[in-house]
């Protein structure tokens, strides 16, 4: 089994299923997060959901299984992710769309059949891999939002004890969600090595 040690190889089944297959042991706490994403989904009114950088959709599943939504889509770059989401996610039929992209790229907001009531993103935003990025992230975030809709984020973070260079302090994601017009900035959850924070349109 790999270690998960250096770069990650997402284009690699062999270790992506690897890592699906640790993911949640790894970080235990993983599973107040799906607990806490559901609880905010939950108040809304059936919504169209975006699910960014989707993974093997764990996330996905646990909203489905517990909140009425209209559709949920899931974007990610890695192929074998999806297949895995799609293997997972076969009960749900039609409600659930997958889409493979990067929003590394230019315009890749542009195909995805927005706007979206809600866009939720677990582990997922640091993948910019250079936190200078993500502030244009979130602006796009933005773009793929109908008015009053809301970004539902769920990350590790940098604090006094921990500074990397692709990740933010809480304070510098809230700078960041309000520079690209997103407002009510308010933290929803932290457990291990991550914070979830939401925002709205």
């Amino acid at each position: 089994m790999h270690e998960f040690t250096g770069p990650h190889d997402y284009f690699n089944e062999s270790y992506v299923r690897d890592w699906a297959g640790v993911a949640n042991s790894r970080r235990p706490f993983r599973t107040e997060f799906f607990d806490a994403f559901a609880a905010e989904v939950t108040t809304l009114s059936a919504p169209k959901v975006l699910d960014l950088g989707s993974g093997p959709g764990f996330l996905a599943e646990s909203i489905l299984n517990r909140c009425v939504v209209a559709s949920y889509h899931l974007f990610d770059f890695s192929p074998h992710m999806l297949d895995l989401s799609r293997a997972r996610l076969a009960s749900f039929g039609n409600r659930v769309s997958f889409h493979q992209g990067s929003f590394l790229d230019a315009g890749w907001w542009q195909s995805l059949p927005g706007p979206f009531d809600v866009v939720v993103s677990l582990q997922a935003v640091h993948e910019v891999r250079d936190a200078a990025r993500i502030p244009k992230l979130y602006s796009e975030l933005r773009l793929l939002l109908r008015d009053g809709g809301v970004v539902l984020i769920a990350d590790q973070v940098n604090s006094e004890e921990k500074t990397e260079e692709h990740f933010l302090t809480v304070s510098e994601h809230e700078t960041a969600l309000r520079k690209s017009g997103l407002e009510e900035f308010r933290q929803v959850h932290a457990a291990g090595d991550l914070v979830m924070f939401a925002a709205k349109r």
